[in-house]
């Protein structure tokens, strides 16, 4: 019933082109605002704020399962996954930067990223095209990884809830600590990453990539971020063609790089549907 669940709100989402209409994430900050008004705080209030509706999510799928040979499941299974995948459209983010960078116009395109994935938050401050360039990339393939990849593995791990889980940690603010949450999202974030990783060096330049796959493996402490680029790059030949400011071509390459990073996650992302695929026909 997972993987049929699965497959629907796959077709959907393919169908929908997004997500938004089942996108509505009002009650959650709601259920922040009353946490914070009950003077709950720090990693219980986190706590709190995420497992709790993901619990609920569990609980009425148990009491539903048996329900029209499990039907209302599967149904209610596909719109948490829906729910759990990530906001907006990626591919018009992907496209919008393509345009910045194609024009030359990489200050639009900081400014822009920066609104949407909060680079000014990171306490990093570009000083060149070629560093605008890194960012984003970098930005772009986390949100990549975040919005289907890490939802999908815990779907088939724990279930619809556990993928909920993972969206409200995603969508909760630092009202309740930002350290707590960032360090609960490394956590949450460590296997997944490592997994779309290797099918970037499948996908991609298994070879190149196999010494910064390796190098995130054992490295324990590399955050998503930096271990997807970093495999990504090398899986990609980035590393042999880093960018600089006074290259003539240097737009036509920023907008080549970004096309070839997104062709390399749409890869991996038939890459790993495939290996479900045959793990449910396996088992």
């Amino acid at each position: 019933m997972l993987f049929l669940a699965g497959v629907i709100a796959i077709v959907l989402l393919q169908l929908w082109g997004t997500a938004e209409r089942v996108h509505r994430d009002g009650w959650f900050d709601s259920w922040r605002e009353r946490l914070q008004r009950a003077g709950l705080s720090g990693g219980g209030a986190l706590l709190v704020a995420v497992a709790l509706p993901a619990l609920l999510a569990a609980v009425v799928l148990g009491l539903i399962a048996p329900i029209l040979f499990g039907l209302l499941w599967i149904g209610l299974a596909a719109l948490l996954l829906l729910y759990a995948f990530g906001r907006g459209d990626f591919q018009a983010i992907m496209g919008r930067y393509r345009g910045h960078a194609f024009s030359g116009d990489f200050e639009a395109a900081y400014l822009e990223a920066s609104q949407v994935f909060a680079l000014d938050e990171q306490g990093e401050s570009p000083g060149s095209a070629a560093e605008v360039h890194v960012m984003v990339q970098r930005a772009l393939l986390y949100e990549g990884f975040q919005r289907w990849f890490a939802v999908l593995f815990y779907f088939v791990v724990l279930g619809p809830a556990g993928a909920v889980a993972y969206r409200l940690l995603q969508l909760a603010g630092d009202e309740f600590g930002g350290q707590q949450r960032q360090r609960w999202l490394f956590y949450a974030d460590w296997v997944p990453a490592r997994l779309l990783a290797a099918a970037f060096s499948l996908t991609g330049d298994f070879l190149g990539s196999r010494s910064a796959l390796l190098n995130g493996m054992k490295d324990t402490s590399q955050a998503a971020p930096e271990l997807l680029y970093a495999v990504a790059s090398a899986a990609l030949h980035f590393d042999a063609s880093t960018p600089r400011a006074d290259q003539t071509d240097f737009d036509a390459l920023a907008v080549s790089q970004n096309r070839e990073l997104g062709g390399l996650l749409s890869r991996s992302a038939a890459c790993w549907v495939v290996v479900l695929s045959l793990l449910v026909l396996l088992t």
